[in-house]
């Protein structure tokens, strides 16, 4: 890349749209967000409206471009997934986004699991309700004329690169991880499909699946006029917001576990072999090259619940107050316990009933127990999808961490602790647009493949190490956490 040349990245996240602009060693030179609500109508339901969403990403590309449009070189996208719009033949979307998070779809997902497809097995043994398959049928047996209407079903991913460049073009990470695509048993699972009663499907999902860093087309004139980026830009296949943090947090290096801590969070490890095991999400192929495959875990809620608790027990606090107030307390908040499944649990265990929980309360304890509870009880959430990994063989001798929660000190040290493994942090506040950006960089021939460009831009900020003084308190709050797990849900647990 010559000097003055940069490359645009684009976080299309669950509260907000981020762009940012990076140069080729993965230093950030600009960024800006748009915020945009959800909606939850109904329990378990989770809803955005896709208009607001593209409003918000070109306002942001619009800030970071201004005066600066010329010097981009390529762009790319990050996007959460399965966040799921219904588009109609003119390319308009129709009806309000089905959020990753609405797991109003469980009914069908548990039918289709009862099927026990072979293609069931690159995902852990089976389907959550917030994928496509599920989402796609609930439409089709519940709002049949929204379904009918609908001449292409997919991401709100695939619909903005769509209004960029004219182009239908989905993900391959995207649709293998969580669209039940499996390149080694032929693609898309027609039996499966035929067995519910969703053949028709395939005819709304478009052809053309592309890598990580393919190029997709230049940007339309309307989409330059809106951007402030040249017509014509290159724009680049890009990846799922919880893979392209994985890249900002060079995944690929031995021995290392990404921890994406969000809304959600994401623990993923790549491995040289395909890991099969029904605890675990994957094994997903080709994620990030060949002879890589990808096994992950998470949490449907991480960084969700103190968005919850700040709304609704501390209005207008910060987290950093928040924070402060947590740390005068000793680990395991003086007896006060959390769930943190207030929107069903993803793994290791696949149920979206369950739900968020506090116990332990007397009368001396406050607001700041109840928070820091929350804090310890996304932590133990995470030691037990990284104890299963370890189970099954990945090597997690670190783990590096981003996202909005990996900007607490506080948090990161209780995770460090809970997990007994260093944590590191990168020195990077935008780590899914930075992983847009790499993208995009091997799009236009900046970085031959994915890893090279991970390696460059690769940079920690601070490591959190475990502490031996607080380990055992923490592995009896751990403890009390999976016994509370098993007397909530009886039948989930031996």
């Amino acid at each position: 890349m010559s000097s003055g040349e940069l490359l645009l990245g684009v976080d299309v996240g669950t509260t907000s749209a981020r762009a940012a602009l990076f140069d080729a060693n993965g230093s950030m030179l600009a960024s800006s967000g748009v915020s945009y609500e959800t909606s939850h109508p109904r329990p378990g339901w989770a809803e955005q409206h896709p208009y607001e969403i593209q409003a918000a990403v070109e306002a942001a590309v619009r800030r970071v471009s201004a005066n600066r449009g010329e010097q981009v070189a390529g762009c790319a996208l990050a996007s959460t997934a399965v966040s799921v719009v219904t588009v109609d033949a003119s390319g308009e979307a129709i009806g309000p986004v089905i959020l990753w998070m609405d797991t109003r779809a469980s009914k069908e997902a548990a039918e289709i699991n009862a099927r026990n497809h072979p293609a069931l097995r690159y995902t852990g043994g089976s389907v959550s309700p917030e994928w496509m398959l599920p989402k796609a049928l609930w439409l089709k047996r519940n709002d049949p004329e929204r379904y009918h209407q609908t001449a292409y079903l997919v991401e709100i991913h695939d619909w903005l690169v769509h209004r960029w460049t004219g182009q239908w073009v989905l993900s391959l990470p995207t649709v293998c991880a969580e669209w039940s695509y499996v390149p080694e048993l032929g693609g898309w699972p027609v039996e499966l499909l035929e067995a519910v009663g969703l053949k028709d499907v395939i005819e709304k999902w478009p052809n053309d699946i592309l890598h990580a860093g393919e190029a997709v087309g230049g940007l339309t004139a309307e989409a330059a006029a809106a951007t402030k980026l040249p017509e014509g830009l290159p724009l680049s296949q890009g990846l799922m917001d919880s893979y392209a943090a994985a890249c900002a947090c060079d995944v690929f290096s031995p021995g290392r576990l990404s921890l994406s801590l969000g809304s959600s969070s994401c623990y993923l490890a790549v491995t040289k072999r395909p890991i099969f095991d029904e605890r675990l999400l994957g094994p997903v192929a080709g994620a990030f090259g060949p002879s890589r495959w990808i096994v992950q875990g998470g949490q449907t809620s991480a960084a969700s619940t103190l968005d919850w608790f700040v709304r609704h027990l501390a209005p207008g606090r910060t987290y950093r107050y928040l924070d402060e107030e947590a740390e005068l307390l000793p680990p395991g908040s003086e007896g006060v316990w959390a769930m943190d499944t207030f929107q069903g649990c993803r793994t290791p265990h696949r149920d979206p009933a369950s739900r968020g929980a506090f116990g332990g309360l007397n009368l001396s304890h406050g607001r700041a127990h109840l928070y820091r509870s929350l804090l310890e009880a996304v932590a133990y959430g995470g030691r037990q999808i990284v104890e299963v990994m370890g189970q099954c063989g990945v090597v997690a001798s670190s783990i590096t961490a981003c996202g909005g929660g990996a900007r607490s000190p506080l948090w990161m040290q209780i995770h460090a602790d809970v997990l007994g493994r260093p944590v590191s942090v990168i020195d990077q506040t935008e780590p899914a647009a930075l992983g847009a950006a790499l993208s995009a960089g091997v799009g236009i021939g900046i970085y031959p493949n994915l890893e090279t460009g991970t390696t460059a831009a690769y940079r920690i900020a601070h490591t959190y190490d475990p502490r031996p003084e607080v380990a055992e308190a923490y592995a009896q709050g751990y403890r009390r956490y999976l016994r509370t797990y098993s007397a909530l849900h009886p039948n989930l647990l031996n």
